[in-house]
């Protein structure tokens, strides 16, 4: 690559050696963002989670292990009404208070995590109950 005139100048083929250069869409900067108010399954690629409790009774969701590492995921009850819970089921879970049920209960309880390539680690639990 080199500018010339005011405009770039690509090669299709690079020297031997020289990585192409890629682009990163910023969703993969910033991480997706799922939206969780019924039972189901997080995304492990989700970077924020937003669970909404449910108004009546309780409702569970699930967290596979990870496929790959590095990866941050804050998992956070932005509102529920009363103390209507939602269990999490974490699998492979390591670090802090390691457990594999994580119970949101109240607004702005939330759990961070990272993942090793196998494996989730607890960094910050924040009000969240974790057995």
């Amino acid at each position: 690559m080199r500018k010339t005139s005011g405009y770039v100048e690509t090669y299709e083929k690079p020297a031997t050696g020289v990585k192409k250069r890629s682009e990163t869409l910023i969703t993969d900067l910033v991480g997706a963002v799922q939206e969780i108010t019924e039972a189901g399954a997080i995304n492990v690629d989700a970077a924020n989670v937003q669970i909404t409790g449910p108004s009546t009774s309780t409702y569970a969701v699930t967290l596979a292990a990870p496929n790959r590492g590095g990866q941050t995921m804050v998992i956070e009850m932005v509102s529920t009404t009363g103390t209507n819970a939602v269990t999490l089921a974490l699998t492979n879970v390591g670090g802090g208070s390691a457990a594999t049920t994580a119970t949101f209960n109240a607004a702005a309880e939330t759990l961070t995590l990272i993942s090793s390539s196998t494996k989730w680690w607890v960094l910050t639990e924040e009000g969240v109950t974790l057995s």
